[in-house]
């Protein structure tokens, strides 16, 4: 357990692109063994500097198309995942904890790189229990993920059936959502 706390703790604190890389793969061969579950109630995102002085860095000739897509992508844990032999559950909530005023929604953000860099962590974790009972439990909370493919995954038929009930009382939701969002003179007919 001190070593699953110890890596917690790591990761909790972990900042792409500020932090060095290699305070997660020292740690790594000394707990491999014992860890069997995560649970990072934050994931950071990377600091994001000041927009005024990103502009005045930025050269004339230089693009910015796609720098704050490059930016924001959270730390990826597919070397993570490969190393640790006895992993059965990762827990992960990508936010800050306690952010207070510095509250921005960018802190929460999950990219779709972060979306293809967990599926590849996963694929590489053959330890793993079935998620979908966890999934259906974070999906209960959920009330805007209206897609989820669940094609690849080996979640059990059961599980799979609930997820997929879910998934459609939130795009009910947010088809009525739509539907209200309407200005009246589209209503009437």
């Amino acid at each position: 357990m001190f070593f699953e706390r110890h890596l917690e703790s790591i990761l909790k604190y972990f900042i792409p692109n500020t932090t060095d890389p290699n305070q997660v793969l020292e740690v790594i061969p000394l707990c491999k063994e014992y860890v069997r579950k995560l649970e990072i109630d934050q994931f950071l995102p990377p600091v994001k500097l000041d927009q005024n002085k990103e502009e005045d860095d930025m050269s004339d000739s230089g693009s910015d198309v796609g720098v704050d897509e490059l930016c924001m992508h959270h730390y990826d844990l597919g070397v993570l995942t490969a190393a640790l032999s006895h992993l059965e559950e990762l827990h992960l909530t990508y936010g800050v904890k306690d952010c207070g005023m510095n509250f921005e929604w960018s802190l929460f953000d999950f990219t779709y790189q972060d979306c293809c860099s967990l599926a590849n962590a996963f694929k590489k974790c053959h330890t793993l229990k079935d998620g979908g009972k966890q999934l259906l439990e974070g999906m209960s909370d959920n009330k805007t993920v209206t897609e989820f493919d669940l094609r690849l995954a080996e979640v059990g038929q059961e599980s799979e059936y609930l997820i997929n009930q879910a998934l459609k009382a939130n795009q009910e939701i947010a088809r009525l959502k739509t539907l209200y969002q309407l200005p009246t003179h589209f209503m009437r007919g």
